[in-house]
């Protein structure tokens, strides 16, 4: 399964989350947080096509069935 990268997290995390361009992040933190987007991005699949109404054995997704989940996805994280 494919994950999001990390140079991907910390260059995210640097552009838009630090104030200052010589914070650092350690590899530790951004492992952790490349888990925890796994299991997220995971989540957020799963729910959306519990939601979805299916016909057949073939489910597409659009950014509507994740916009559709999206506030209880967060609001359970």
């Amino acid at each position: 399964m494919a994950t999001v990268p990390k140079e991907t997290i910390a260059r995210i995390l640097q552009l838009h989350s630090f104030e200052h361009v010589s914070t650092t992040i350690t590899e530790e933190t951004l492992a952790m947080l490349q888990k925890y987007l796994e299991l997220f991005i995971r989540e957020a699949v799963q729910r959306s096509v519990a939601n979805k109404e299916v016909s057949g054995d073939e489910v597409q997704l659009t950014h509507e069935d994740l916009e559709n989940i999206t506030g209880m996805l967060l609001l359970d994280m």
